[in-house]
């Protein structure tokens, strides 16, 4: 099994800061609200949360993953809701712009990756492992 995990520093510092934030508003918020009612309950457990999934960053959706494994590439990343999975041998073509990795399928199907927003070496590690596992 053959695997890639691009991890954004930045991003995982923005969604930590925003975390930590939610935390703060948490405080703030015990010390100026009444924990008699019930609105206030609700809004802490909320909060705390908001709070979990920044620090989880997202349980982990956030994090691009490209994995290789018995002919089936496997692809989670930050701009898909749901995993990829795509048989090696029904892909047809890679191509790559500024804006995108495009994998085309043999059926037409484009599927398109988002790194416009990422390093350069990140793009180019992302490439490197799609063309070496499978094959274009």
């Amino acid at each position: 099994m053959n695997q890639l995990v691009i991890r954004d520093k930045a991003q995982e510092y923005i969604f930590r800061f925003l975390g930590g934030l939610t935390l703060l508003g948490v405080g703030i918020q015990l010390f100026t609200h009444s924990p008699k009612t019930g609105v206030f309950w609700i809004l802490v457990v909320t909060f705390i949360l908001a709070a979990l999934l920044f620090f989880t960053l997202i349980f982990g959706a956030i994090i691009n993953r490209l994995t290789a494994d018995h002919g089936i590439l496997t692809i989670r990343w930050n701009t898909k809701i749901f995993k990829k999975h795509l048989h090696i041998d029904q892909i047809a073509g890679i191509t790559e712009d500024n804006r995108y990795i495009c994998i085309t399928m043999k059926d037409g199907r484009i599927i398109r990756l988002y790194v416009k927003l990422m390093d350069a070496d990140k793009r180019r590690a992302a490439r490197k492992f799609l063309k070496e596992s499978t094959g274009f």
